[in-house]
């Protein structure tokens, strides 16, 4: 086993990990979350990130509404401060968004 089989294992994994977390009936919870690894994994992509969104709109009760919402922000921001290098549009660090998430 190669670098490159990994590699190609991976990609096979994460296309259907992204086909049933976006186009899934299982628990829009549980897509959310898989899309939020997917998107921590490396897959940036707008679509992944506004169907991550489009999901929080599932989530019955206000309290895990807002804390998907925010778990999408975070992700957004992050990869906001990444393309454009500016270390203001990202979350300074991890411990800031968590006391942000627990209020």
């Amino acid at each position: 086993m190669n670098k490159e089989q990994l590699l190609e294992l991976r990609n096979k994994i994460v296309a259907s990990a992204q086909e049933v977390a976006v186009n899934g009936s299982g628990d829009p919870g549980d897509r959310l979350q898989l899309l939020l690894n997917l998107i921590k994994g490396g897959d940036t992509s707008f679509d992944i990130l506004n169907k991550a969104y489009e999901l929080t709109g599932s989530i019955n009760n206000d309290d895990g509404k807002l804390s998907a919402l925010l778990d999408v922000l975070y992700e957004v921001d992050a990869k906001l401060g990444a393309i454009e290098g500016d270390a203001e549009n990202a979350p300074a660090n991890d411990a800031e968004y968590t006391d942000v998430q627990q209020q």
